[in-house]
Protein backbone atom coordinates (compact mmCIF):
# COMPACT_ATOMS: atom_id res chain seq x y z
CA UNK A 1 0.00 0.00 0.00
CA UNK A 2 1.14 3.54 -1.18
CA UNK A 3 1.87 5.25 2.17
CA UNK A 4 3.64 8.56 0.48
CA UNK A 5 2.09 11.84 1.80
CA UNK A 6 0.25 13.33 -1.01
CA UNK A 7 2.19 16.05 -2.45
CA UNK A 8 1.13 19.29 -4.26
CA UNK A 9 1.41 17.54 -8.06
CA UNK A 10 -0.90 14.95 -6.96
CA UNK A 11 -3.70 17.78 -5.48
CA UNK A 12 -3.41 19.64 -9.01
CA UNK A 13 -3.50 16.32 -11.04
CA UNK A 14 -6.68 15.31 -9.22
CA UNK A 15 -8.01 18.66 -9.87
CA UNK A 16 -7.31 19.26 -13.01
CA UNK A 17 -4.88 22.21 -12.46
CA UNK A 18 -1.47 23.74 -12.63
CA UNK A 19 0.55 23.26 -10.09
CA UNK A 20 0.71 26.73 -10.04
CA UNK A 21 -3.04 27.41 -9.52
CA UNK A 22 -3.17 24.70 -7.10
CA UNK A 23 -0.53 26.25 -5.20
CA UNK A 24 -2.24 29.56 -5.41
CA UNK A 25 -6.14 28.34 -4.44
CA UNK A 26 -4.84 26.42 -1.63
CA UNK A 27 -2.99 29.28 -0.23
CA UNK A 28 -5.52 32.10 -0.48
CA UNK A 29 -3.24 33.99 -3.11
CA UNK A 30 -4.27 36.33 -5.92
CA UNK A 31 -5.10 34.67 -9.32
CA UNK A 32 -7.65 32.22 -8.69
CA UNK A 33 -11.55 32.44 -8.13
CA UNK A 34 -13.37 31.32 -5.53
CA UNK A 35 -15.04 28.74 -7.28
CA UNK A 36 -11.34 27.35 -7.73
CA UNK A 37 -10.48 27.70 -4.50
CA UNK A 38 -13.07 25.70 -3.38
CA UNK A 39 -12.62 23.19 -5.71
CA UNK A 40 -8.86 22.80 -4.91
CA UNK A 41 -8.92 23.08 -1.37
CA UNK A 42 -11.62 20.30 -1.73
CA UNK A 43 -9.60 17.81 -3.60
CA UNK A 44 -6.55 18.52 -0.83
CA UNK A 45 -8.56 17.58 1.75
CA UNK A 46 -9.60 14.85 0.56
CA UNK A 47 -6.47 13.18 -0.06
CA UNK A 48 -5.25 14.60 3.58
CA UNK A 49 -2.77 17.16 1.76
CA UNK A 50 -1.11 19.19 4.02
CA UNK A 51 0.94 22.24 3.09
CA UNK A 52 5.04 22.76 4.14
CA UNK A 53 4.78 26.05 6.18
CA UNK A 54 7.97 27.12 4.56
CA UNK A 55 6.53 26.92 0.88
CA UNK A 56 2.68 27.95 2.42
CA UNK A 57 5.36 31.53 3.30
CA UNK A 58 7.27 31.45 -0.11
CA UNK A 59 4.59 31.12 -2.15
CA UNK A 60 2.02 33.87 -0.51
CA UNK A 61 5.33 36.13 -0.78
CA UNK A 62 5.95 35.80 3.26
CA UNK A 63 9.49 33.91 2.43
CA UNK A 64 11.55 36.94 2.86
CA UNK A 65 12.85 39.91 0.38
CA UNK A 66 12.41 39.41 -3.29
CA UNK A 67 9.74 36.92 -2.95
CA UNK A 68 6.70 39.06 -3.63
CA UNK A 69 4.92 38.53 -7.33
CA UNK A 70 4.95 41.21 -9.59
CA UNK A 71 2.42 43.27 -11.82
CA UNK A 72 4.58 44.83 -14.70
CA UNK A 73 2.87 48.11 -16.32
CA UNK A 74 4.71 48.47 -19.98
CA UNK A 75 4.54 51.44 -21.62
CA UNK A 76 5.28 52.06 -25.26
CA UNK A 77 5.98 55.82 -25.71
CA UNK A 78 9.13 57.33 -27.79
CA UNK A 79 8.57 60.88 -26.00
CA UNK A 80 10.85 60.50 -22.77
CA UNK A 81 9.03 63.32 -20.49
CA UNK A 82 5.86 61.05 -20.82
CA UNK A 83 5.71 59.98 -17.37
CA UNK A 84 5.48 63.68 -16.23
CA UNK A 85 4.10 65.48 -19.38
CA UNK A 86 0.73 62.82 -19.83
CA UNK A 87 -1.50 62.73 -17.07
CA UNK A 88 -3.04 59.37 -18.23
CA UNK A 89 -0.31 56.87 -17.08
CA UNK A 90 -0.19 58.97 -13.60
CA UNK A 91 -3.88 57.60 -13.63
CA UNK A 92 -3.25 53.97 -14.69
CA UNK A 93 -0.75 53.76 -12.25
CA UNK A 94 -3.45 55.46 -9.40
CA UNK A 95 -5.81 52.51 -10.56
CA UNK A 96 -3.72 49.62 -10.44
CA UNK A 97 -2.43 50.84 -6.79
CA UNK A 98 -6.15 50.85 -5.56
CA UNK A 99 -6.79 47.76 -6.53
CA UNK A 100 -3.40 45.85 -5.52
CA UNK A 101 -4.19 47.59 -2.15
CA UNK A 102 -3.37 45.00 0.88
CA UNK A 103 -2.18 42.81 -1.98
CA UNK A 104 1.34 40.84 -1.29
CA UNK A 105 2.37 41.84 -4.89
CA UNK A 106 4.52 44.50 -6.68
CA UNK A 107 3.71 47.26 -9.10
CA UNK A 108 6.73 47.58 -11.61
CA UNK A 109 6.83 50.35 -14.25
CA UNK A 110 8.18 50.44 -17.25
CA UNK A 111 8.55 52.92 -20.55
CA UNK A 112 9.99 52.17 -23.72
CA UNK A 113 10.45 53.79 -26.65
CA UNK A 114 9.52 50.89 -28.55
CA UNK A 115 8.72 47.14 -28.15
CA UNK A 116 11.60 45.18 -26.16
CA UNK A 117 13.31 42.39 -28.43
CA UNK A 118 13.67 39.91 -25.27
CA UNK A 119 11.95 39.03 -22.00
CA UNK A 120 13.95 36.75 -20.04
CA UNK A 121 11.54 37.45 -16.79
CA UNK A 122 8.44 37.52 -17.23
CA UNK A 123 6.23 39.00 -14.76
CA UNK A 124 2.97 37.28 -12.95
CA UNK A 125 1.06 39.67 -15.19
CA UNK A 126 1.40 42.51 -17.50
CA UNK A 127 -0.51 45.95 -18.77
CA UNK A 128 0.30 47.10 -22.07
CA UNK A 129 -0.08 50.41 -23.03
CA UNK A 130 0.49 51.40 -26.32
CA UNK A 131 2.12 48.32 -27.59
CA UNK A 132 1.52 47.40 -31.36
CA UNK A 133 -0.61 44.15 -32.07
CA UNK A 134 2.02 41.76 -33.37
CA UNK A 135 4.24 42.61 -29.94
CA UNK A 136 0.77 41.81 -27.90
CA UNK A 137 0.56 38.60 -28.49
CA UNK A 138 3.69 37.57 -28.46
CA UNK A 139 3.59 39.06 -24.86
CA UNK A 140 0.58 37.36 -24.09
CA UNK A 141 1.71 33.67 -24.68
CA UNK A 142 4.53 34.31 -22.23
CA UNK A 143 2.39 35.82 -19.00
CA UNK A 144 -0.98 36.77 -17.97
CA UNK A 145 -1.74 40.10 -20.42
CA UNK A 146 -4.22 42.70 -20.96
CA UNK A 147 -3.92 45.49 -22.98
CA UNK A 148 -5.51 49.07 -22.22
CA UNK A 149 -6.89 49.39 -25.32
CA UNK A 150 -7.51 47.65 -27.89
CA UNK A 151 -4.81 45.24 -29.31
CA UNK A 152 -4.62 42.20 -31.52
CA UNK A 153 -7.07 39.26 -31.71
CA UNK A 154 -7.06 36.58 -28.68
CA UNK A 155 -5.38 39.73 -26.14
CA UNK A 156 -7.84 40.31 -23.23
CA UNK A 157 -8.32 44.45 -23.01
CA UNK A 158 -9.99 47.29 -21.19
CA UNK A 159 -11.04 50.37 -23.06
CA UNK A 160 -13.31 53.71 -22.74
CA UNK A 161 -15.56 54.04 -25.51
CA UNK A 162 -13.49 56.25 -27.31
CA UNK A 163 -15.71 56.28 -30.71
CA UNK A 164 -18.96 57.66 -28.65
CA UNK A 165 -16.57 60.34 -26.89
CA UNK A 166 -15.52 61.56 -30.27
CA UNK A 167 -19.09 61.39 -31.51
CA UNK A 168 -20.12 63.83 -28.24
CA UNK A 169 -17.50 66.15 -28.97
CA UNK A 170 -18.02 66.92 -32.50
CA UNK A 171 -21.86 67.03 -31.62
CA UNK A 172 -21.47 69.34 -29.68
CA UNK A 173 -19.48 71.54 -31.87
CA UNK A 174 -21.86 71.32 -34.66
CA UNK A 175 -25.09 71.86 -32.11
CA UNK A 176 -23.34 75.04 -30.93
CA UNK A 177 -22.81 76.62 -34.14
CA UNK A 178 -19.09 75.77 -35.42
CA UNK A 179 -19.04 75.31 -39.08
CA UNK A 180 -15.16 76.00 -39.69
CA UNK A 181 -13.79 72.81 -37.68
CA UNK A 182 -10.62 71.46 -37.53
CA UNK A 183 -8.88 68.76 -35.39
CA UNK A 184 -5.79 67.34 -34.10
CA UNK A 185 -5.79 63.72 -34.25
CA UNK A 186 -3.80 61.22 -32.13
CA UNK A 187 -1.43 58.60 -33.85
CA UNK A 188 -2.43 55.62 -35.65
CA UNK A 189 -3.31 53.75 -32.22
CA UNK A 190 -6.24 51.94 -31.81
CA UNK A 191 -7.96 54.56 -29.27
CA UNK A 192 -6.96 57.26 -31.36
CA UNK A 193 -8.27 55.91 -34.47
CA UNK A 194 -11.40 55.27 -32.70
CA UNK A 195 -12.04 58.80 -31.69
CA UNK A 196 -11.01 59.83 -35.26
CA UNK A 197 -14.15 57.55 -35.98
CA UNK A 198 -16.34 58.77 -33.83
CA UNK A 199 -15.76 62.59 -34.80
CA UNK A 200 -15.88 61.93 -38.38
CA UNK A 201 -18.91 60.15 -38.25
CA UNK A 202 -20.47 63.06 -37.03
CA UNK A 203 -19.29 65.29 -39.85
CA UNK A 204 -20.15 63.21 -42.60
CA UNK A 205 -23.84 63.19 -40.86
CA UNK A 206 -24.10 66.88 -41.68
CA UNK A 207 -21.76 67.21 -45.09
CA UNK A 208 -19.56 69.37 -43.31
CA UNK A 209 -15.80 68.82 -44.07
CA UNK A 210 -13.70 69.01 -41.49
CA UNK A 211 -9.73 70.11 -41.81
CA UNK A 212 -7.29 67.78 -39.77
CA UNK A 213 -4.01 67.07 -38.86
CA UNK A 214 -2.51 63.88 -37.47
CA UNK A 215 -0.84 64.63 -34.05
CA UNK A 216 1.34 62.42 -31.66
CA UNK A 217 -0.30 62.95 -28.38
CA UNK A 218 2.67 65.68 -27.68
CA UNK A 219 2.52 69.41 -27.07
CA UNK A 220 5.04 70.67 -29.26
CA UNK A 221 3.31 68.17 -31.73
CA UNK A 222 -0.04 69.79 -31.71
CA UNK A 223 1.37 73.30 -31.37
CA UNK A 224 2.73 73.26 -34.62
CA UNK A 225 -0.68 70.73 -36.36
CA UNK A 226 -2.58 73.94 -34.96
CA UNK A 227 -0.31 76.57 -37.09
CA UNK A 228 -1.20 74.41 -39.55
CA UNK A 229 -4.71 74.15 -39.29
CA UNK A 230 -4.75 78.22 -39.05
CA UNK A 231 -2.29 78.36 -42.37
CA UNK A 232 -4.92 75.67 -44.29
CA UNK A 233 -8.10 77.56 -42.79
CA UNK A 234 -7.71 81.12 -41.32
CA UNK A 235 -11.63 81.17 -40.35
CA UNK A 236 -11.21 77.87 -38.17
CA UNK A 237 -13.88 78.49 -35.71
CA UNK A 238 -13.37 75.29 -33.50
CA UNK A 239 -10.87 72.57 -32.74
CA UNK A 240 -11.18 68.80 -31.69
CA UNK A 241 -7.79 67.85 -30.17
CA UNK A 242 -7.48 63.84 -29.27
CA UNK A 243 -6.29 64.43 -26.04
CA UNK A 244 -5.80 66.89 -23.30
CA UNK A 245 -2.50 67.48 -23.81
CA UNK A 246 -2.96 67.76 -27.41
CA UNK A 247 -5.31 70.42 -26.60
CA UNK A 248 -2.57 72.36 -24.57
CA UNK A 249 -0.49 72.63 -27.33
CA UNK A 250 -4.09 74.06 -29.37
CA UNK A 251 -4.31 76.74 -27.00
CA UNK A 252 -0.96 77.68 -26.55
CA UNK A 253 -0.74 78.06 -30.91
CA UNK A 254 -4.14 79.99 -30.79
CA UNK A 255 -3.16 82.54 -27.96
CA UNK A 256 0.10 83.64 -30.15
CA UNK A 257 -2.20 83.79 -32.62
CA UNK A 258 -4.48 86.49 -31.05
CA UNK A 259 -7.39 83.51 -31.19
CA UNK A 260 -9.88 84.40 -28.48
CA UNK A 261 -11.43 80.29 -26.88
CA UNK A 262 -14.20 80.22 -26.84
CA UNK A 263 -15.36 83.27 -29.08
CA UNK A 264 -12.80 83.21 -31.43
CA UNK A 265 -12.14 79.30 -31.92
CA UNK A 266 -13.93 77.15 -29.35
CA UNK A 267 -11.75 74.05 -28.25
CA UNK A 268 -12.56 70.35 -27.10
CA UNK A 269 -10.23 67.96 -25.34
CA UNK A 270 -10.41 64.13 -24.68
CA UNK A 271 -9.43 62.33 -21.77
CA UNK A 272 -11.05 64.59 -18.77
CA UNK A 273 -7.53 64.76 -16.75
CA UNK A 274 -6.47 67.35 -14.38
CA UNK A 275 -5.30 69.51 -17.43
CA UNK A 276 -8.38 69.85 -18.05
CA UNK A 277 -9.98 71.10 -15.00
CA UNK A 278 -7.20 73.63 -14.50
CA UNK A 279 -7.42 75.41 -17.98
CA UNK A 280 -11.10 75.41 -17.74
CA UNK A 281 -11.08 73.15 -21.18
CA UNK A 282 -14.34 71.31 -22.17
CA UNK A 283 -13.44 67.17 -22.52
CA UNK A 284 -14.51 63.81 -22.78
CA UNK A 285 -14.09 62.20 -19.76
CA UNK A 286 -12.89 58.98 -19.88
CA UNK A 287 -12.79 57.04 -16.14
CA UNK A 288 -8.53 55.92 -16.56
CA UNK A 289 -8.68 54.89 -13.04
CA UNK A 290 -11.53 52.66 -13.31
CA UNK A 291 -10.28 51.18 -17.16
CA UNK A 292 -6.55 50.58 -15.13
CA UNK A 293 -8.61 48.66 -11.87
CA UNK A 294 -10.51 46.66 -14.11
CA UNK A 295 -7.28 45.66 -16.12
CA UNK A 296 -5.79 44.48 -13.08
CA UNK A 297 -8.72 42.49 -11.81
CA UNK A 298 -8.19 40.52 -14.67
CA UNK A 299 -4.77 39.75 -14.40
CA UNK A 300 -5.55 38.44 -10.35
CA UNK A 301 -8.52 36.26 -12.21
CA UNK A 302 -8.87 35.68 -15.82
CA UNK A 303 -11.83 33.85 -15.11
CA UNK A 304 -13.08 37.02 -15.12
CA UNK A 305 -15.63 37.99 -17.62
CA UNK A 306 -14.19 39.90 -20.25
CA UNK A 307 -14.33 43.38 -19.62
CA UNK A 308 -16.70 45.83 -21.23
CA UNK A 309 -16.23 49.13 -22.56
CA UNK A 310 -16.04 52.00 -20.02
CA UNK A 311 -18.22 54.56 -21.00
CA UNK A 312 -17.34 58.22 -21.49
CA UNK A 313 -18.80 61.62 -21.24
CA UNK A 314 -18.56 64.99 -22.08
CA UNK A 315 -17.67 68.07 -19.33
CA UNK A 316 -18.52 71.30 -21.11
CA UNK A 317 -16.20 74.11 -19.55
CA UNK A 318 -15.29 77.46 -20.57
CA UNK A 319 -12.89 76.68 -24.13
CA UNK A 320 -16.19 76.10 -26.12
Amino acid sequence: MDQRRPTLADVARVAGVSRATASRAINGAYGTSETVREHVRAVAARLGFEPHAVARALATGRGGAGRRERIEVLIVDADPAAMSAKPFYGRVLTGAMRTLGGQEISLDVRRVPEPPAGDTDPPFGRLLINMPGAASAAYARRTRTVSLGRSAPGVAFVAPDNDGGGYQAALHLVTTGRRRIGAVFGPPTPCAQERRAGFLRVMAGVAQAVTAVDGDFTRATAYAATKQLLAREPGLDAVFAACDVTAMGVLQALREAGRRVPDDVAVVGFDGSALAEAADLSSVYMPVEDEAASAVHHLLDPGLPAPARLPTSLTVRGSS
